[in-house]
C-alpha cells in the first residue's frame, strides 16, 4: 500500500482501536446503486472538483455529502439513460465539447510531463541565478512632486544642504511621505523604467541631479545603501520556476500547434454582420 492510501486508510480509521490485520482495498467500493460500483476513487475525484478551500477539509468531515453527491448523479444518469437521453443532439454536442476539453488536458499534460524536467527546472536557476550575481538592489528615498520645476526647487535646498528626508516628509506627494520618502529595498523590474534607470545609476549616498519624470510625476531620488541581489537556493526558486515554465512550455506548444494547423475564423464584426444579413 503506498504512502497515499496508507495516509488515507487512517484518515478513515483514524481513532479506531487496533484490531487483526486485514488485507486492504486500496479502492474499496463505497456504495451500489442499480448495479452500478462507487468507490473511493471517485469520492475523491469528486473532491478534487471542490473549492480549494474545500478540498484541504478532512475527508471524514467531507465524506458524506460527496457520497450522497456521486449516489444523486448516478440515479439521474440512469433515469435519463432509461428515457434515451443519451441519444439527443443536446446531450451529443455536449459530449463533443467535453470530449474535447478533456483530451486537450491529457494532451498538454502529456506534453509537459515529456518536457518539463527536472534538469530543465535546474539549467533555469542556474541561468536565473547567474544572472542575479550580477546584480544588485538599492534602498533609497524619493520626493514626488506634480511639477519639473518644483523638483528643480527641491534640490536647488539639497544643495544647500538641507536633509531629503526632512523634504520629502515636507513636500512629497507620495505615500512614502510619511516615511520621509523611504521606498525600502528593491531590485530590477520593480519600479517603472525611468525611476529604476536614474536610481540604480546613483552612488550610496548621491541624489539626482535633475528631475525624473515617470507617470506619477516627478521625482528626486536619493540612493542611502547598495547591496548583492539576494539570489534564493534551488529549493527555493524550484517550485516558482516550475510553474513559470510550464506556462512557457504550454503556450510554445499550442503555439506551434496553430503554426501546424490552417486555421479560418471570423471577427465579432464579421458574426454580427452575418446575422444581419
Amino acid at each position: 500500500m503506498n504512502v497515499k492510501h496508507a495516509a488515507l486508510l487512517s484518515a478513515l480509521v483514524w481513532g479506531l482501536s487496533t484490531g487483526p490485520a486485514w488485507a486492504v482495498d486500496t479502492d474499496p467500493v463505497v456504495a451500489t446503486v442499480n448495479g452500478h460500483e462507487i468507490r473511493l476513487s471517485d469520492v475523491e475525484n469528486a473532491r478534487n472538483q471542490l473549492p480549494s478551500q474545500l478540498q484541504n477539509a478532512p475527508l471524514r468531515d467531507i465524506y458524506p455529502v460527496l457520497l450522497e453527491s456521486l449516489i444523486d448523479t448516478r440515479l439521474a444518469a440512469d433515469k435519463a439513460t432509461r428515457l434515451g437521453y443519451h441519444e439527443t443532439p443536446e446531450f451529443k454536442n455536449r459530449m463533443a465539447q467535453v470530449s474535447d476539453q478533456i483530451l486537450q488536458r491529457i494532451m498538454m499534460a502529456r506534453h509537459i510531463e515529456q518536457h518539463l524536467t527536472d534538469e530543465l527546472i535546474l539549467e533555469r536557476y542556474q541561468k536565473l541565478a547567474q544572472k542575479a550575481g550580477t546584480q544588485f538592489e538599492i534602498h533609497a528615498r524619493h520626493i514626488l512632486v506634480e511639477s519639473e520645476d518644483r523638483a528643480k526647487e527641491l534640490i536647488a535646498m539639497l544643495d544647500d544642504g538641507q536633509i531629503f528626508a526632512e523634504l520629502a516628509a515636507e513636500h512629497s506627494t507620495g505615500p512614502s511621505r510619511s516615511r520621509g520618502g523611504d521606498l525600502g529595498w528593491f531590485g530590477p523590474g520593480q519600479m517603472v523604467e525611468p525611476f529604476e534607470a536614474a536610481a540604480m545609476a546613483l552612488d550610496v549616498g548621491a541624489y539626482t541631479n535633475a528631475p525624473v519624470q515617470t507617470k506619477f510625476g516627478w521625482h528626486v531620488i536619493l540612493v542611502e545603501e547598495r547591496r548583492p541581489f539576494p539570489v534564493p537556493s534551488y529549493q527555493e526558486a524550484r517550485e516558482v520556476i516550475a510553474k513559470e515554465l510550464l506556462s512557457e512550455i504550454g503556450g510554445n506548444f499550442m503555439t506551434t500547434l496553430r503554426g501546424e494547423s490552417k486555421i479560418e475564423k471570423k471577427s465579432f464584426a464579421e458574426v454580427v454582420k452575418a446575422l444581419q444579413d
